[in-house]
């Protein structure tokens, strides 16, 4: 009986939430399931950066046997840190057990279905254990894993695809603030840890939610030391032992690495901040984007970061639950709303914008001072991802309010009921997510199988396409293409990047008086290539002759587009 009954239990809160998300996935993606073996379900930009970041740690742990955090393989020969670079490794570290059995390709599409259906799980149970609304739950779930803001992020950004782990947070953090047991301080503080494995951004807005968590303890228990009552004491040794063994090191190593060599390519917070209408205003990545083609296209950015609409069925759904708060049960009601409302006023960023202008002599925005007390944001600069947070906020919300909906069964509130859910959906319709295949030249096939592992330099493809070979070829590149690099390795290589393209330019508007500079140039560069970078392979243009007189190399491949230019192993 005991077996039936938890085998019941299971199908019910697992099987049925998990498949149901499943089915809605494959719903709004049609037909990339069709695809998911043979096209990346990913843009050609960063969606190939991600795919790159798959095989990196699978080869940096399975093969080279070293940290993933630092890598040789890109601005080799000097290498470059990835603490910075959206490496999101919690994924890379699944996907070394996904490539075991997977392809490459399946195992990026496994990852983004992943996310998407188990981000809708773990906010089912997190609106499950506040509400106790079945179906008010798997409408959260919805809510929040087929948000514009998920949709929106799919088009290649894989790491803040990976939102299954805030919701998982915030439960095991409520949980451990009820009723604290040892047990979960450790699984709260490992479920931490898989936050900042996915983003960065993620585990600050989890570290001020997990705050206002507490705060609003403090404030019900009227207590203001509770935390430091006996039961709560082993606990929380617990949580922050295991915190300082696994997230303290990672975040010392990437603010110390900021400090003594600081990261560049960050955003402009004024450009990438949440626009006044674009939570009630459907952005680029709705599937009807075409009827607000006159909003979104004036927003600033790009619409893979100002789609985040909340929809106006959920946005009635606040409204109702508010009016109805006496009938709620749940004591959290008004956490949530200052939750939702906090990371609302956040994502406005520095300056308000209202359809896509900044407000002429609007006041700084408390983003601002945020900075101020984070530095680290600098380094992000896209105050917009703050809606996320206000969309899962939106979701609990709006769980406690379809749980008074449910209540009431008349003929005339299932009607009202079912038409806000078909509101829902049609709103939440995606555009088309983005759907890659990449043809694989025959020069990357025979870089693959050229001898050595020196560097190589390939003009030839885009940065993303670039990233993309290397997983076929695995040579090392002298050049790359990463989130976040550091100063030193920008200015050491932005000089070698200048000097290529120099040669580049000249030979594409070649004149008879350049042949002198562009020979004497090519072979300064050449010499520069082989000692100083370890260049073995340059792959140019088939009508660019690069032979030097002065430098010993062999035309190893050519065909009606690339040549490849083999330096030989240079001799010490």
């Amino acid at each position: 009986m005991k077996l039936k009954t938890s085998l019941l239990f299971i199908i019910r809160m697992a099987i049925v939430p998990c498949l149901f998300y499943f089915v809605i996935f494959c719903i709004f993606t049609y037909p990339a399931i069709t695809l998911f073996s043979s096209h990346f379900f990913a843009d050609q930009g960063d969606g190939l950066q991600n795919v790159w970041n798959l095989w990196w740690i699978n080869k940096a742990v399975t093969q080279l046997h070293q940290s993933p955090w630092y890598t040789s393989y890109l601005h080799y020969p000097h290498g470059v840190s990835l603490l910075g670079h959206t490496l999101n490794p919690f994924n890379g570290f699944l996907g070394i057990i996904l490539l075991r059995f997977l392809s490459l390709v399946q195992t990026y599409n496994f990852i983004v279905v992943f996310s998407f259906v188990c981000s809708g799980f773990t906010m089912f149970l997190l609106a499950h254990y506040l509400t106790k609304s079945y179906w008010g739950s798997v409408i959260a779930g919805i809510i929040f894993t087929f948000s514009n803001y998920h949709f929106a992020h799919a088009e290649g950004h894989l790491q803040l695809v990976a939102l299954e782990f805030i919701p998982l947070f915030i439960l095991f953090w409520f949980m451990l603030m009820t009723k604290p047991q040892p047990w979960t301080a450790v699984i709260t503080a490992i479920i931490l840890f898989g936050v900042i494995l996915c983003d960065y951004y993620y585990f600050l807005y989890c570290i001020l939610a997990g705050f206002f968590v507490v705060m609003w303890f403090i404030y019900k228990k009227k207590y203001i030391c509770f935390l430091f009552k006996k039961a709560y004491l082993l606990p929380l040794v617990c949580f922050t032992a295991i915190c300082s063994i696994t997230i303290l090191p990672l975040l010392f190593s990437l603010i110390s690495l900021h400090i003594h060599d600081p990261l560049l390519g960050a955003h402009n917070a004024r450009i990438y901040s949440l626009d006044l209408l674009a939570p009630l205003i459907p952005g680029g990545h709705w599937g009807f984007a075409h009827l607000t083609h006159f909003y979104w296209s004036n927003l600033p950015g790009n619409i893979h970061e100002s789609s985040v609409h909340l929809g106006f069925a959920v946005v009635f759904m606040l409204i109702f639950t508010w009016v109805k708060r006496r009938d709620i049960d749940s004591k959290s009601l008004h956490l949530w709303f200052f939750i939702g409302l906090f990371f609302l006023v956040m994502a406005f960023g520095p300056v308000l914008h209202v359809f896509g202008k900044e407000v002429s002599g609007a006041f700084p925005l408390p983003y601002t001072i945020f900075g101020k007390i984070f530095p680290l944001l600098k380094l992000a600069g896209v105050p917009v991802r703050m809606i996320i947070m206000t969309t899962l906020a939106a979701a609990i919300v709006s769980a406690m309010g379809f749980k008074i909906l449910f209540r009431n069964i008349s003929l005339k509130n299932r009607i009202f009921t079912l038409i806000l859910l078909l509101l829902l959906f049609l709103e939440y319709t995606p555009k088309a997510i983005p759907l890659t295949q990449i043809p694989v030249p025959q020069y990357v096939q025979v870089l693959k199988k050229l001898p050595g592992n020196k560097g190589i330099i390939d003009i030839i493809p885009e940065a993303g396409t670039a990233l993309f070979y290397q997983t076929i070829h695995e040579k090392p590149m002298t050049f790359g293409y990463i989130a976040r690099i550091p100063t030193s390795v920008y200015t050491e290589y932005d000089k070698l990047i200048a000097r290529v393209n120099e040669i580049f330019n000249i030979h594409t508007s070649f004149k008879a008086d350049d042949w002198k500079l562009m020979e004497s140039l090519r072979d300064e560069l050449i010499t520069l290539l082989k000692r100083k970078y370890k260049v073995r392979y340059l792959v140019v243009y088939s009508d660019m002759n690069i032979l030097s007189s002065r430098h010993k190399m062999d035309l190893v491949y050519r065909d009606s587009m690339v040549n490849i230019y083999d330096f030989g192993e240079e001799k010490h």
